[in-house]
């Protein structure tokens, strides 16, 4: 059966992959530093806006906004590029990444918030740390001023939804994202 063509589209969503049979994906902060990376330089391309992400240990999330064609194009450039560095530092060959990537699509202002909700508290889920702000690979602490700016993660969009005044809308978001 064939797959179904890919969303190219363009949009906002929920991009997450997972590593194949579970295994780690990210074996240390080298691979986290690696993967962003190629993050970072996926920021360069035009008409792709990384607003949130989260790497976890056998899988990713990333919020983006993407322009028609996008998301497909970086997404493999992405997911090739840490694929190789990865086997290459661990001596590894063969698939990294379980299957493509799966990408939804966010509908509506509330479907954003919860999106970024979801991704923000992963870690905290996965009981990997007490506070989404403290696990040091996403990029929530940044967008609420807990850690320094990372300059290729935009989250304006999701602070707007709180609105008044940039420090309103901050204590809104972590209102909203850090109640259990």
């Amino acid at each position: 059966m064939a797959r179904p063509p890919r969303d190219i589209e363009p949009g906002t969503f929920h991009v997450t992959c997972h590593s194949v049979r579970d295994t780690p994906l990210f074996r240390d902060d080298l691979d986290r530093t690696r993967f962003l990376t190629e993050l970072v330089a996926a920021g360069t391309h035009e008409g792709w806006t990384c607003i949130g992400y989260c790497l976890m240990t056998t899988h990713f999330h990333l919020i983006v906004t993407v322009d028609t064609g996008v998301l497909p194009v970086v997404m493999q450039r992405i997911n090739c590029r840490y694929a190789c560095a990865f086997n290459a530092r661990h001596g590894t060959r063969g698939h990294v990444l379980e299957r493509r990537y799966s990408a939804g699509r966010i509908t509506s202002d509330a479907h954003l918030l919860a999106a970024y909700r979801y991704v923000a508290r992963n870690p905290v889920a996965a009981k990997m740390c007490a506070t989404p702000q403290e696990w040091p690979w996403s990029s929530y602490a940044a967008t609420v001023g807990l850690a320094d700016p990372i300059p290729f993660a935009d989250a304006s969009c999701v602070l707007e939804l709180f609105g008044g005044t940039h420090e309103l809308a901050v204590g809104g978001l972590r209102g909203f994202v850090e109640e259990s």
